[in-house]
């Protein structure tokens, strides 16, 4: 329940936070920086992490260099197929996609600290 509120929240932040899913994958990713958190709302891991990716999301928000980065999340529950094309193994996952293209697990992407700077950098 706590994640729940927690991904609901975020949500709610900023236009820049995006849920994603099956039905509006494709339309938002295919253009601009993505950094992707897949995630099972049933794993300890992904649980754990979502206050990470809550600092990262935050990070970005208050750095205009990164401002052409969008967060998103696919829950692998909810969106099996999303998750099966993104080839992911286990939980959480964080990818960066260009232009609609998967460009691969972001190294260290459970580490607030390479997440953050991997955002900047892009």
């Amino acid at each position: 329940m706590r994640l729940a509120t927690l991904v609901l929240g975020l949500g709610s932040l900023a236009s820049g936070y995006t849920i994603l899913d099956t039905e509006n994958f494709d339309t938002h990713v295919q253009s601009g920086l993505w950094l992707i958190k897949y995630y099972s709302p049933t794993c300890p891991w992904s649980r754990r992490f979502a206050p990470v990716w809550e600092r990262v999301y935050q990070n970005l928000e208050d750095n205009s260099v990164a401002s052409d980065v969008h967060l998103g999340e696919v829950d692998c529950k909810a969106n099996p197929a999303l998750c099966v094309a993104a080839s992911i193994d286990g939980y959480p996952t964080v990818v960066y996609y260009s232009q609609g293209v998967n460009q691969g697990e972001v190294p260290g992407g459970q580490s607030y600290e390479n997440l953050a700077n991997y955002a900047i950098i892009l």
